[in-house]
């Protein structure tokens, strides 16, 4: 099982990607920190306990609350006609039988990697606002104790969700995002161009909705939800895309690429500037900037049908227990 803690600001697609992370046998979730995002941060934090309900994960799993508001700009929620008024597709899940854990989630990050036999995978849905602060604090933690970064985020070849070419989660807290991509961590980016290809059809998903496992019921619930709110046949299942090559990274076609976030335009801040030259044309005598030294693993395009099945099959399996929490932190 591979060590993870999840960062989220849990709308409808975090929702099912924290049901398929809790309830994968390949993984180990050791925590899960909020962030401002899609929504408020009460609201963030009051979806993902009701996906823990959902997913019968264990008591003592943590929770812990983060950030209210990126480093620089205000934040801007995600509109109700997306991910619906109460942030998760409006169907109705009862309130939370759970709290959060009383520290924030910077040092709940501290407590849960210092207490780790293993390195950790850390897996970013939100805005990358949490994790750089934790990095800034802690940084020799995180280079012993993080084995990689998978975060979803930025774009490839397609076209941004809050201008040309910005993504909503990179866009949301750009500085950030520039601090977590430069801090030397391994990256895997799973960007706008797998997370679109990832949909379940409106029928599919009412079929989703009357299986017996309560994770994959509100998993289908989700999705037929999503196809009404956005007033669209398909609904993308999002985020739980990044777990997916979390999981199973052998579906997934990655390219190493040098990577920068772009701060400064006025029609670009926040785009992810994915150097895609042949490497022989980088940094060339004639270049008008100076190459960035960062690089990570960008995945392209995954196995959608692998990657819908394990989703399915995974939300489905009623005798595997939900993961493992860690009991450090009460």
């Amino acid at each position: 099982m591979i060590p993870t803690l999840l960062d989220v600001d849990t709308g409808y697609d975090d929702a099912l990607a924290l049901l398929l992370a809790l309830r994968s046998p390949a993984l180990r979730v050791l925590g899960i920190t909020c962030a401002a995002g899609n929504h408020g941060l009460p609201r963030v934090i009051d979806n993902t306990l009701k996906i823990l309900d959902v997913a019968n994960a264990p008591r003592d799993l943590p929770v812990a609350a983060g950030v209210r508001q990126p480093l620089v700009e205000a934040l801007r929620p995600l509109a109700v006609n997306i991910h619906g008024a109460d942030g998760m597709a409006d169907i109705g899940l009862p309130p939370p039988d759970r709290s959060p854990v009383a520290v924030h989630a910077i040092e709940l990050l501290r407590a849960l990697l210092t207490g780790a036999d293993t390195p950790v995978r850390l897996v970013a849905l939100a805005p990358l606002t949490n994790l750089a602060l934790f990095i800034r604090q802690y940084p020799d933690l995180a280079a012993a104790k993080v084995s990689g970064v998978t975060l979803m985020g930025g774009a490839y070849l397609a076209h941004g969700n809050t201008n040309p070419v910005a993504e909503f989660n990179i866009r949301q807290d750009p500085e950030a995002s520039r601090i977590v991509l430069d801090s030397g961590l391994p990256i895997t980016l799973y960007p706008l161009d797998p997370f679109r290809s990832l949909t379940f059809s409106l029928e599919e998903s009412r079929t989703l909705t009357t299986h017996p496992s309560p994770s994959l019921s509100v998993a289908g619930r989700i999705l037929v939800s999503t196809c009404a709110t956005m007033g669209r046949a398909t609904a993308m299942i999002g985020d739980a895309g990044a777990v997916a090559t979390v999981i199973a990274p052998d579906k997934a076609h990655t390219v190493r690429l040098p990577l920068t976030v772009e701060l400064m335009g006025e029609a670009t801040r926040g785009m992810t500037v994915i150097d895609r030259r042949p490497a022989p044309q980088r940094g060339a005598a004639n270049e008008w900037w100076t190459p960035s030294p960062t690089q990570v693993d960008v995945v392209t395009e995954v196995d959608v049908a692998a990657y819908q099945q394990l989703f399915v099959t995974t939300l489905a399996d009623q005798a595997t227990p939900a993961s493992q929490g860690d009991p450090l932190v009460s």
